[in-house]
């Protein structure tokens, strides 16, 4: 969850969202297929984490490893109170990559979860990443943005996007910064139709008050229903990944890549 939804006041305890949920397993199964069954003595970077969510769930998949939640949104209040909540689990906070000089000496994996598209200049921030400390010729990049200019709506602009991608232009920017795409795709086919709707209305009542957006940091479905349609979601995803087998792309809400910095894939 963004840091913005994460502080968006609500009577619920800040529960986290159904797509939060099934996110986070669709990337876990994103980064099985590629690791196959070398999962252990791993250290993985999550820039922009926000709220954390998705490195203390997939902390309960990898043993023996290293995680680092790194946020440029984190005030040093936010970071002594995650490090208190995910006590346990091996999460260390850090408001910037600089941060980990001194800490890191090899990544395995660097995650940007719906990160990129907060950078204005997402091409020097992709280059930049080499710059970071353990990074080397074997670590993965894997990032997820949301899908589709057309899609642009109020949420958009109330989280800070510049911009959303196809996956022609997400694969493209991978390439002019000099990686080299492993996998990708598209993912939750299911939400593309509730958005077109969403940003229809916005244009045809040209609504344009940022103040009524709340995001996820809003929900306040019971347990059931949250996992009723966390489980639709990863439904769509296994329906999308067999069709991508074939050699076919269903579009989707968000979008996937996987990249490596080096011209031989892994």
């Amino acid at each position: 969850m963004d840091i913005k939804e994460y502080n968006v006041e609500t009577k619920h305890n800040k529960q986290n969202h159904p797509w939060e949920y099934a996110r986070a397993e669709v990337v876990l199964s994103i980064i099985n297929n590629v690791f196959k069954k070398e999962k252990n003595n791993l250290t993985i970077l999550d820039i922009g984490c926000g709220d954390a969510f998705f490195l203390e769930q997939i902390s309960k998949h990898f043993k023996d490893s290293s995680f680092y939640a790194i946020d440029t949104a984190f005030s040093s209040e936010d970071i002594t109170f995650f490090e208190e909540k995910y006590k346990g689990t091996g999460i260390k906070f850090y408001k910037n990559t600089s941060d980990i000089d001194t800490v890191v000496q090899k990544i395995d994996v660097i995650l940007l979860l719906d990160v990129i598209e907060h950078i204005e200049n997402d091409v020097d921030f992709l280059s930049s990443l080499r710059s970071i400390s353990g990074f080397n010729s074997e670590t993965l990049v894997i990032t997820t943005v949301p899908a589709f200019q057309s899609l642009f709506c109020l949420h958009d602009k109330w989280l800070g996007h510049h911009r959303r991608y196809s996956l022609p232009r997400l694969e493209k920017l991978i390439r002019f910064t000099g990686f080299t795409t492993i996998s990708s795709g598209y993912f939750f086919t299911s939400l593309l139709l509730p958005r077109i709707l969403q940003r229809s209305k916005e244009r045809f009542l040209k609504i344009e008050d940022e103040n009524t957006i709340t995001g996820v940091g809003d929900w306040n479905g019971s347990e059931f229903t949250t996992s009723l349609i966390k489980n639709v979601l990863l439904i769509d995803y296994k329906i999308t990944r067999l069709f991508q087998k074939i050699g076919i792309k269903i579009p989707g809400l968000s979008c996937y890549s996987v990249c490596i910095d080096k011209k031989i894939k892994r």
